[in-house]
């Protein structure tokens, strides 16, 4: 059951989550870090502020996946945000991405990511048992937690999420809104044990080389997504997808992530 601190949350979803769709679906739960600490600076004087990328990377994200048909059509997207509650910010779960009236967030209160995490795989698998009874094909969903990972994970969150992880029913994303790069002059090492408990697979962990690439960054996560979603469709059922070498983002001399590698993400 979704936490009862939970606000405007359930399943209250679109139409089109409770028809049969003829291509597989990809639910996309995006946590939000909307706690007081996204209104600190990411980097040094003069940088942006963390609240301020972190809509930005909404921004990237939503109308990046929005632009291409067939990764509009296949892709739900639910945004939660997490303070010391957690609230869905979207008119509707799980829409898509041309469906959505993209909010402003704003930081506010205290940091409870496990809350969060707890409701995030809660509501997700809700949805894809709804799939499932309609006769929906599914990707595995995914988890994109956006934040600062500064806040400490209960022993009931981090079971929920290696049960997930290790029976390969969800994917775990992050992404900092702070430099994860030990190269970069102004790094930051979050908790890095709370990181790792919320995202078990390292390869999942993205960062960018410098705090100045945060937002290049957003922009290469949500295009290798839509192309994950494009390689996927076009594999057939148990055949291994095919990466052309001028797909490949990584292969570009302005990639601007670190971590990880474009087969992790399909």
């Amino acid at each position: 059951m979704v936490n009862d601190n939970v606000q405007n949350v359930g399943l209250n979803m679109p139409e089109y989550m409770y028809q049969k769709q003829e291509k597989p679906i990809q639910l996309i739960t995006l946590l939000a870090d909307g706690s007081s600490s996204q209104n600190q600076p990411v980097a040094g004087p003069g940088s942006p502020m963390r609240i301020d990328l972190l809509n930005e990377f909404f921004q990237r994200f939503i109308t990046t996946l929005a632009k291409d048909d067939d990764v509009n059509e296949q892709v739900r997207i639910n945004i939660m945000v997490f303070n010391h509650e957690v609230e869905s910010v979207l008119e509707m779960a799980f829409m898509r991405p041309r469906d959505i009236t993209i909010p402003v967030i704003t930081a506010k209160g205290g940091t409870d990511m496990s809350l969060a995490t707890i409701d995030g795989i809660t509501v997700t698998e809700a949805a894809y048992q709804v799939g499932k009874t309609v006769g929906n094909e599914h990707y595995r969903p995914r988890i994109v937690i956006v934040g600062d990972f500064e806040d400490n994970l209960t022993a009931e969150a981090v079971r929920m999420i290696n049960e997930y992880n290790d029976a390969e029913k969800m994917l775990f994303d992050g992404f900092s809104t702070i430099p994860l790069n030990t190269e970069d002059p102004y790094f930051r090492e979050p908790a890095i044990w709370c990181l790792k408990e919320a995202i078990p697979d390292e390869k999942r962990r993205l960062a960018v080389r410098t705090y100045n690439d945060l937002a290049d960054g957003y922009q290469q996560y949500a295009d290798l997504t839509a192309m994950a979603i494009r390689i996927r469709t076009r594999t057939g059922e148990g055949e291994k997808p095919v990466i052309l070498p001028e797909e490949d983002p990584f292969q570009r001399a302005d990639n601007k992530l670190i971590v990880p590698h474009f087969n992790d993400l399909i």
